[in-house]
């Protein structure tokens, strides 16, 4: 935190704006795409009469949609004015939340999240770690990258509660018009707030920089644009490892994301509570349990500056594994004294995919294309929202439950 310093030159500097943008952006848009979709999956099932399965290739449109955006968003960041891309960005997932508020029929459904996933490719993650990665040097990246990645713990403690309460009250499709609403935030503050590089506001050090006596004493050069070209880094092995790490992890965070709420709706519902009852009660666990990643993403942040990241990426994810395996052991009898467990776990371990993966690429490969190489760690996590929930929804259908599917993805992380 010592490294924090507000001003560069005698004057503030506008990295802070920057921050608090990036995290506005996982305040609202990181929340409502990820931690309120799960409100909308029951609801839909038994209007539409159709499988857990079926209704997971929403998802699974979107997500391939992500993917081919993932391809050329973070060049579009790095060559046109950010203001514009991710109000555009953001514009577009909010007329498509329009549209799916009208739907009648289950491929409507699909054909608006294709169109939404290529607005979601640079209206989530990636503007926000582009965003901490133009501005803050490596003394302070990864303390600066996990104060952005709060605004998501905070918001669901907002908005998974607001859509639960709009859904209940109004049906799902009143709570697309309110996640169209909510989304529609970020525009103004992206076109008045969003600068591409220090340099544009006449910065020419940044914010955690290394200073010119220790650059000199290492012989090196004082630049933004450290490091390796992405062309250089997928010819690596220490790339596709990283790569695959990612994507494994994300098979079990995408299916926690999009079926966390649904399973706890169930559960809650298996203890005797009624349909309202039980998702208002799942919402509010979900809130909670999400509401820690306010502190675990800054702690995860911090000690990959102080322990190295290569350590706390051993060390995060096994307490994702307790998570999983908590949601396998879930039911009517135990809920209660789970739903107490799981909290801290997931303080550390949810902390895990916004963060870490992040951290590595700008360890390993510097900021030279990391907006690029970013673009393209979100191709494996994407990969992995594919196969998680559509591994969760098959054992639900198969099983009737989803506890199986669980403790599967506890042993891939």
């Amino acid at each position: 935190m010592k490294n924090l310093s507000l001003k560069i030159d005698g004057r503030f500097y506008y990295g802070y704006t920057m921050l608090f943008l990036g995290f506005m952006v996982m305040f609202i848009l990181y929340v409502v795409k990820v931690n309120c979709a799960g409100s909308f999956v029951n609801p839909i099932i038994e209007e539409f009469g159709t499988t857990k399965t079926a209704y997971t290739q929403v998802n699974t449109f979107m997500t391939v949609a992500m993917m081919i955006g993932s391809l050329f968003i973070g060049k579009m960041y790095k060559q046109l004015p950010m203001r514009f891309v991710l109000a555009g960005c953001v514009a577009v997932v909010s007329l498509t939340f329009i549209g799916m508020s009208r739907a009648t029929e289950l491929w409507h459904l699909y054909i608006l999240a294709a169109i939404q996933g290529l607005a979601w490719s640079g209206a989530t993650n990636l503007p926000a770690t582009i965003m901490v990665g133009n501005w803050f040097g490596p003394k302070v990246k990864g303390t600066a990258l996990s104060l952005a990645m709060l605004g998501s713990g905070a918001g669901a403690l907002v908005w998974v509660k607001v859509v639960q309460a709009v859904i209940v009250a109004d049906g799902w499709r009143t709570g697309y018009l309110a996640m169209a609403g909510i989304a529609a935030i970020m525009i103004p503050l992206a076109l008045l707030l969003a600068v591409n590089m220090p340099a544009d506001k006449g910065f020419k050090t940044r914010v955690g920089d290394p200073s010119p006596e220790e650059v000199e004493a290492a012989g090196g050069e004082l630049t933004q644009n450290t490091g390796i070209t992405g062309g250089q880094a997928v010819r690596t092995i220490r790339w596709w490892m990283q790569w695959a790490a990612h994507f494994l992890t994300m098979i079990g965070v995408a299916a926690f994301n999009f079926l966390f709420i649904a399973h706890l709706t169930e559960v809650y519902a298996s203890a005797g509570h009624s349909a309202e009852q039980a998702a208002t009660m799942a919402a509010a666990l979900s809130a909670t349990v999400l509401g820690t990643m306010i502190l675990g993403k800054f702690l995860v942040g911090v000690l990959s500056d102080v322990l190295h990241i290569k350590r706390v990426a051993v060390i995060a994810p096994l307490f994702y594994v307790g998570v999983f395996a908590i949601m396998g052991m879930a039911n009517a009898e135990n809920i209660d004294l789970l739903s107490k467990i799981i909290i801290p776990l997931y303080l550390i371990g949810g902390a895990v995919p916004s963060t870490v993966p992040f951290l590595i690429t700008a360890r390993n490969f510097g900021d030279k294309e990391y907006g690029v190489l970013s673009g393209w760690m979100n191709i494996a996590g994407n990969i992995g929202q594919i196969v998680g929930p559509i591994i969760a929804a098959l054992v639900g259908d198969i099983t009737g439950t989803y506890s199986l599917a669980w403790f599967i993805f506890a042993g891939l992380m």
